[in-house]
């Protein structure tokens, strides 16, 4: 039921995710302003996700996941009738707050669900099913902002998210199994609950594995290193090389048929042969490929490069996700995964505001060389630290 609901999720989220740079811009915005509502929503973000960690692990997963889910459409209604970029921040605020909550829930409850010994698959099926729901998603809604402008068909995209933010909320709500068994179920006082908060967070740091701290690190360079760059591939594309909407639609939905093809047969392979060997290999691609992005003169261009990175990005997702939770032990993952909802907002707002900055201010060629740079010192520092587990978590 995970995957289903999430399903939905993917099949608004996916109108309108791929073209958001380019409603903020629409709504009066700038390229220093897609960076800076995320990272307002980051550091709005850092308190709800530390409480839902506490939670998820204290009273359970499952009614913070459906409790939360229901709330989030609230963010997205915002963002469908905001009549200026300044709304967005109103939005992103709401949407911190409520994910932030909800994310150690839900990715403790999926991590919770998995089996060591095909953990890569079980990831592999988390990020190849629900956006098959949003296969065709992207190119609908190019075609709509082709033909009525940004503004408008965002605002359609996004009363449709409302929509099925809702659906999803009612089937985790009907169907969803908690995973924790010992729940508690205590009601205590403010106070009682900040120090159990913070003592039970000193406690997950205190027997969490050093190489998983490691993996942590080489985890924040590349979530630095995308920051920089992820958001502006659109704008790239279509200021730069000169694609339509419609067509960067085409090349996400092209993208997530790759997902669909190489994921599966490559997260069994994890599984069976080991998390490092995949990521290695993977890892040495990325400059590489946004190199080429950066060169490319046209749609035919942007389209097979797009497919060579849907390719990379399928054999490396599935292993590094599960090599997170190879080392996390389940007690503690709903507070670790708070910790890292903490950690990656804060450091992919900041690279997004850089390469906002850049972008505006030098060059969007200076932004993905930056990027680049990036990429390529995360990959430095993934061959030379990355290790096998020893002994898979459950």
């Amino acid at each position: 039921m995970v995957l289903v609901s999430s399903g939905f999720w993917h099949l608004g989220g996916q109108m309108v995710m791929p073209f958001y740079a380019l409603y903020v811009l629409g709504l009066g915005g700038s390229y220093v302003d897609i960076g800076l509502i995320s990272a307002f929503g980051s550091i709005i973000r850092i308190l709800p996700a530390l409480v839902g960690g506490y939670l998820a692990d204290s009273m359970g997963r499952k009614r913070i996941v459906y409790t939360m889910t229901f709330l989030m459409a609230l963010s997205e209604l915002v963002n469908a009738i905001a009549p200026s970029y300044q709304f967005l921040f109103v939005a992103a605020a709401l949407g911190a707050i409520f994910s932030g909550i909800r994310e150690p829930a839900f990715g403790s409850l999926f991590a919770d669900s998995t089996n060591p010994d095909n953990r890569a698959l079980s990831y592999a099926l988390w990020n190849v099913v629900p956006p098959l729901f949003g296969l065709f998603s992207p190119y609908i809604m190019g075609v709509l902002i082709d033909r009525y402008g940004i503004i408008v068909a965002m605002r359609w995209g996004y009363l449709f998210v409302v929509a099925m933010y809702m659906v999803a909320g009612f089937l985790r709500y009907r169907f969803l199994e908690e995973t924790l068994v010992s729940v508690e179920e205590e009601v205590k006082g403010i106070r009682a609950v900040i120090r159990d908060l913070f003592g039970d967070f000193r406690s997950t740091f205190s027997v969490l594995p050093r190489q998983l701290w490691v993996f942590v690190g080489v985890d924040m360079l590349y979530v630095l290193a995308w920051a920089f760059i992820d958001p502006y591939f659109v704008t790239y594309a279509t200021e730069e090389v000169g694609l339509s909407s419609s067509q960067w639609g085409l090349t996400m939905t092209v993208m997530t048929v790759i997902n669909i093809l190489v994921r599966l047969p490559a997260a069994s392979a994890s599984d069976r042969q080991g998390r490092v060997r995949f990521i290695r290999p993977t890892v040495l691609m990325f400059p590489v490929v946004v190199y080429f992005f950066l060169n490319s003169r046209g749609f035919v261009d942007v389209l097979l490069i797009r497919l060579v990175f849907a390719v990379v990005v399928s054999f490396n997702t599935p292993a590094w996700q599960a090599l997170f939770m190879d080392y996390a032990p389940k007690e503690h993952r709903g507070r670790f995964n708070a910790v890292l909802n903490v950690m990656r907002p804060l450091l992919w707002s900041g690279g997004t505001i850089l390469g906002g900055y850049l972008y505006q201010t030098y060059s969007s060629r200076t932004t993905f060389m930056v990027g680049i740079g990036a990429l390529t010192v995360g990959a430095l520092a993934a061959l030379l630290f990355l290790r096998e587990p020893e002994k898979r978590e459950k």
